[in-house]
């Protein structure tokens, strides 16, 4: 990584420990072991994973197929001038879903709620998991309230982790000694914050004090 990439940077009589961008990042969608399958469509950007849904109506016939239902289902919900909430109660039967919205202002972001701009935001697609792999990922037989609320909270930290990707919201750390020796280093830490990200607590013991100079 070169200079250009630093973040942050601190030293003393031991070594010099340098916070650098890490630009040299695969996608969490792929990286990661994810619980959700984030279906997205967007006119610029490639978005989330990898689907063949040509837009919303698509995704949810496949959804209710995926109960036994038919697309004749769908389309008498829609005929019969109900919201998309009556849709999402059906599916929510057999799935735990959200929303997922953009944010498109030079950089996108991506969010589980509406952002407050009109103009520049809209609803990008959805995050979802079936009951099934729900109850095969948590060894129960039962989607209680409790687990559905663990994924939730699961399904909100992906996009997140996601946004923090789009925006380059990730970082890697080298340590050096005063003449410029390599000693440690590590890369792919998600979010600026040290101590929320995981990097205080992988650096080595000894190099503590550089870290919470810079946390």
């Amino acid at each position: 990584m070169s200079n250009n990439n630093v973040y942050k940077k601190s030293q003393n009589e031991k070594a010099v420990l340098k916070i650098e961008y890490d630009t040299d990042v695969i996608s969490p969608r792929i990286e990661l072991d994810n619980l959700g399958t984030m279906v997205c469509w967007h006119r610029r950007y490639n978005v989330g994973d990898e689907h063949n849904h040509v837009d919303a109506d698509s995704f949810f016939i496949y959804l209710l197929e995926e109960m036994d239902l038919t697309e004749e289902t769908y389309h008498r919900i829609s005929s019969q001038g109900k919201s998309r909430n009556d849709l999402l109660g059906v599916l929510e039967r057999q799935y735990v879903i959200l929303p997922i919205y953009g944010y498109d202002h030079g950089n996108l972001m991506i969010q589980t709620t509406p952002y407050s701009c009109p103009w520049d935001s809209g609803q990008l697609g959805w995050i979802y998991v079936s009951k099934k792999d729900i109850r095969k990922e948590y060894g129960v037989k039962r989607v209680t309230t409790e687990i559905r609320e663990r994924v939730l909270s699961v399904l909100r930290g992906e996009v997140a982790t996601y946004d923090q990707y789009l925006l380059g919201d990730i970082y890697g750390y080298i340590i050096e000694d005063n003449e410029g020796n390599h000693i440690d280093s590590c890369w792919g830490f998600y979010g600026s914050d040290p101590n929320i990200n995981g990097m205080a607590a992988h650096i080595p013991e000894e190099y503590a004090d550089l870290i919470k100079e810079v946390a």
